[in-house]
């Protein structure tokens, strides 16, 4: 790989260099971070090769373009044909006057000023009180799914505690049917939607058979909650939108309760087995929030820097402009690599995972920033918190089960930080 941006410093003697790399690549998803320190030291703002792709891996610039929504578009069906809402790009992309949703677009796909309006129909999910209220029901939760294992003294961690629990917290929080949790988990995980472009063809072809079942589901849902409300935040979101915009808009409730049922649970289960990863590899760091359970946030903080989730996301460029000095061009896409500027000058020896690190939550771009900011961040947050309380209470001296060590390895995308599986061992 050559750079065609504007080059930096010449990298020193021994570290990872451009030219050693193919992205993206089973050796990336593996671990990206030598490939991330290449792009820092060699070209932060990186035109791929051959393509009007721009990968950004410093927090400086990265934030440069979240604090710049008009010109940095999330509207990515505009010039992507299997990017969501592609086949409906003739409607109209800005809100008749009265803060009517006319676009059947996701939150995650919409510009302002109808992003505004959509956002702020997700407010009460996010609501203190009510992630507060629902913080039992997460404790509750856990243990009972610790109670399923705990006679072992084993469990493989992301089937059996960290995904069930994120799906069964959004649940909670959210209204959907607890009782359809094993349909909700046998949707594929770990798909990749921001690096789309990247993806080879026959994964492209993929993704929409992938999208049939889930879609047909939530329609469902959605028309028998319009018709049969209940006491939950679906039914209200639900029926504010129709009492809002005069009719229901199908497309755009099954859009975006998708979008909070997937977003809602799968990063915040990667998170957990993140953390119980993490901790049993830094046994230092294990001792210390054992011994201090005040060091739980902090943790939880630390976890989402050094191995965020999400590991990047991406723009449509809407008119010519430049990021941290190299030209980027009207119709180019960047990919912003929050794993890279999690890990960039900003932080004092960023490769060191230091639970009582200060400032991460400040600092740290896992959940991205500006109008864009992740809005289910309060409930991850919270999730992870008791999820990583209960673990220490209940999993005593964690450590790596024998004979799985490939297991624990990344899944097989680039955009995603988390184990394949993460078998352990506990005292019972």
């Amino acid at each position: 790989m050559a750079s065609e941006a504007t080059q930096a410093d010449p990298v020193a003697g021994g570290a990872p260099r451009l030219a050693d790399f193919s992205f993206p690549s089973p050796e990336i998803a593996a671990c990206p971070y030598p490939f991330y320190q290449a792009l820092r030291n060699e070209a932060p703002v990186y035109q791929y090769p051959g393509r009007n792709d721009f990968l950004i891996s410093r927090r400086e610039d990265i934030l440069q373009v979240m604090r710049q929504p008009e010109i940095f578009s999330n509207r990515l069906y505009l010039v992507d044909p299997l990017s969501p809402g592609a086949d409906r790009r003739e409607v109209l992309e800005a809100p008749p006057p009265g803060g009517i949703i006319s676009t059947s677009f996701t939150l995650s796909h919409s510009d302002l000023p109808e992003h505004s309006i959509k956002r702020q129909a997700l407010r009460s999910l996010i609501n203190p009180r009510h992630i507060h209220s629902c913080e039992a029901a997460m404790r509750r939760i856990a243990n009972e799914l610790i109670d399923g294992f705990a006679h072992r003294g084993e469990v493989e961690l992301r089937s059996e505690f960290a995904n069930p629990l994120a799906i069964l917290t959004i649940c909670e929080v959210a209204g959907f049917p607890a009782e359809d949790k094993d349909t909700f988990l046998s949707w594929r995980r770990g798909t990749i939607n921001q690096g789309r472009r990247f993806l080879t063809p026959e994964q492209l072809a993929a993704q929409p058979r992938e999208m049939e079942g889930r879609v047909q589901y939530v329609e469902a849902m959605i028309l028998d909650r319009a018709a049969h409300p209940r006491d939950d935040f679906l039914s209200e979101a639900i029926q504010a939108q129709i009492a809002r915009d005069g009719e229901i808009n199908l497309p755009y409730l099954t859009g975006e309760m998708g979008l909070v049922l997937g977003a809602g649970s799968e990063s915040t289960g990667q998170l957990i087995a993140n953390m119980m990863r993490l901790l049993i590899e830094h046994p230092d760091q294990l001792a210390k929030v054992v011994a201090d359970r005040s060091l739980v946030p902090g943790a939880v903080d630390e976890v989402l820097r050094y191995e965020t989730p999400v590991q990047c996301t991406s723009r449509l460029v809407m008119e010519d402009t430049e990021v941290g000095g190299v030209a980027v061009p009207k119709g180019a896409f960047v990919l912003m690599m929050y794993g890279a500027a999690n890990r960039d000058q900003t932080w004092s020896s960023p490769e060191e995972f230091n639970i009582e690190r200060p400032a991460v939550r400040e600092l740290s771009m896992a959940f991205g920033a500006g109008i864009h900011r992740c809005l289910g961040s309060p409930i991850a947050l919270a999730e992870g918190r008791i999820a990583l309380e209960v673990m220490l209470e209940r999993l005593k001296n964690p450590r790596f089960a024998p004979g799985h060590e490939a297991d624990r390895e990344n899944i097989e995308n680039f955009e995603k930080r988390a184990p394949k599986a993460l078998h352990i061992q506990f005292d019972a």
